[in-house]
C-alpha cells in the first residue's frame, strides 16, 4: 500500500477511536506512545508534530489533528529486515 492509503487508514482508525478530529495533548501522546512533556519539548525546539492553538491564542489548549498524528506514524514507520 502507499503511505497516502496508510495514512488515510490510520487517520480513519483515529477518528474512530476518538471520535474526534483533533486531540489534546493528552490523547496525542497516547495515540503516539509518548509522553506529553516529550510533546512539549518538540513544540518548544519546533520539530514535531504540526499543532494549532485554540482560539488561535498563545494562551489556547494545544490540538493535533488526526491526519497530522497519522501522518507522522506512517512516514516514521521502519521496516525490519
Amino acid at each position: 500500500m502507499s503511505k497516502t492509503i496508510d495514512q488515510e487508514i490510520m487517520a480513519k482508525l483515529l477518528f474512530e477511536k476518538y471520535g474526534k478530529v483533533a486531540l489534546s495533548d493528552d490523547e496525542a501522546a497516547q495515540a503516539l506512545g509518548c509522553s506529553v512533556k516529550t510533546l512539549s519539548k518538540d513544540r518548544g525546539n519546533a520539530n514535531g508534530i504540526p499543532f494549532t492553538r485554540r482560539n488561535n491564542t498563545q494562551k489556547g489548549q494545544v490540538m493535533y489533528s488526526v491526519t497530522a498524528i497519522a501522518k507522522v506514524l506512517v512516514e516514521n514507520e521502519s521496516k525490519v529486515i
